[in-house]
């Protein structure tokens, strides 16, 4: 009977003991898998541990599926690794593999990381061409031609380069060259000099503008030479006109050479011999004519190219219409003549292309679209008139505008 008790003693003390015993095993285990992380000792993916206490199912199995990877040591200010005294074992244990379970590559739209992000270098603005940069210079036509439509188109030039320069921001500076057969240039400075796009600093353009006369010629390759030895980001070229240059060249006239002399090479050759590296943007305004080629001087520079049409298709210079058709009328009224008359319509009509008076332009060559093709000694020009009317007009004619008083007489008279 003693001997019973004593045994049951001894059992009662072993599994009084059994939850002490596993609880430190527990501790053991989770401090060697800490420190199997924090000082990179090989990953451990399963571990299994079996206790026997010599008593029935005392076996405890202890068993870890996740995959733990070594806690990096994060240095700070020296060799040794940063730690936190703040958290237990089992605190720091599931905070990596907390840690651990974030570690999945993101799932990402494609279409999200090809996507290109806006953007936000500075900018200029000129009839709705950009060019990206900080320093700009605008070469400007100021010949004769820029009169037309009763200045409407000087003006539209002018307000558009001061809303061009105010849209600047003020890290960005800018320079303005008008040219006819000679060169202004802006403030009329002796030697160019950057104008920064500060506070009221279009002022001074403004003012500068409204002193500015329209002279003749259109020759923008000295313009160009002093634009070019700026070394801007862009130059924006806007001219109306067919380029030409003075039977007598002056002692501007020309390229200017960076050696002092001068050259008489073309504008279009000139570009591609000598301003390949800085993009020149080029504007056609208003003059369907001078496509070819501004296109092939943005081209060769590497610029953009862009032709702006005339704002409005009303018909403004009345008297010059009417003494051409007079003109017409006077000189041309035998029926041996026709080949001649419809040679002159055509050549009328360009010149008022060129001026943007487009809805006269159709009128004056209605005989010429209508005529047998056996009597246009130039068909060339023929189709190439009728194309431009058709596309800037469409269907608009002079008779659907308002127009002037002797103007619609006139129409009406030879209607009847």
């Amino acid at each position: 009977m003693v001997l019973e008790d004593l045994e049951n003693d001894d059992q009662r003390s072993r599994a009084a003991l059994l939850p002490v015993v596993m609880s430190l095993i527990l501790h053991i285990v989770l401090a060697i898998i800490l420190w199997s992380m924090v000082f990179g000792v090989g990953t451990l993916t399963s571990i299994r541990l079996t206790a026997s206490l010599s008593a029935p199912s005392s076996s405890v199995l202890l068993k870890i599926e996740e995959t733990v990877r070594p806690v990096e040591p994060i240095l700070i200010d020296g060799d040794e690794p940063a730690r936190s005294t703040d958290s237990t074992i089992e605190d720091l244990l599931l905070e990596a593999l907390a840690e651990n379970s974030l570690d999945v590559p993101k799932e990402t739209n494609e279409f999200e990381q090809t996507k290109d992000a806006p953007d936000t270098s500075p900018v200029a603005d000129f009839f709705g061409t950009k060019a990206f940069g900080n320093k700009f210079v605008f070469v400007v036509d100021i010949s004769y031609s820029m009169d037309a439509r009763n200045m409407e188109r000087f003006q539209r030039a002018k307000n558009e380069l001061i809303r061009s320069v105010s849209n600047l921001e003020p890290q960005q500076s800018y320079y303005v060259f008008l040219f006819s057969w000679r060169t202004t240039v802006m403030l009329y400075h002796q030697t160019p000099t950057w104008i920064k796009a500060e506070r009221d600093h279009e002022k001074k353009l403004i003012r500068w503008l409204k002193d500015v006369s329209l002279s003749s010629g259109t020759d923008p390759r000295n313009a160009l030479s002093l634009a070019n030895s700026m070394r801007p980001d862009a130059i924006f070229l806007l001219s109306d006109g067919q380029f030409n240059h003075p039977n007598t060249p002056s002692s501007e006239t020309g390229w200017l050479l960076p050696d002092g002399t001068r050259s008489q090479l073309g504008v279009v050759d000139g570009i591609a011999k000598w301003m390949s590296s800085i993009p020149v943007h080029t504007i056609s305004f208003e003059n369907p004519f001078t496509k070819d080629s501004m296109a092939r001087i943005a081209k060769l520079s590497g610029g953009d190219f862009r032709y702006i049409k005339t704002q409005s298709h009303l018909p403004v210079d009345s008297q010059r219409f009417l003494k051409a058709v007079k003109q017409i009328e006077g000189t041309y009224q035998r029926e041996s003549q026709l080949p001649s008359e419809l040679q002159r319509r055509m050549s009328i009509a360009r010149e008022l292309i060129a001026d943007g008076e487009f809805a006269f332009a159709e009128y004056i060559t209605r005989p010429v679209r209508d005529a047998d093709p056996s009597e246009i000694k130039n068909p060339l020009l023929r189709r190439a008139l009728l194309d431009i009317i058709d596309e800037e007009l469409g269907d608009s004619r002079l008779e659907n505008l308002q127009m002037s008083s002797d103007v619609e007489e006139w129409i009406l008279t030879h209607e009847s």
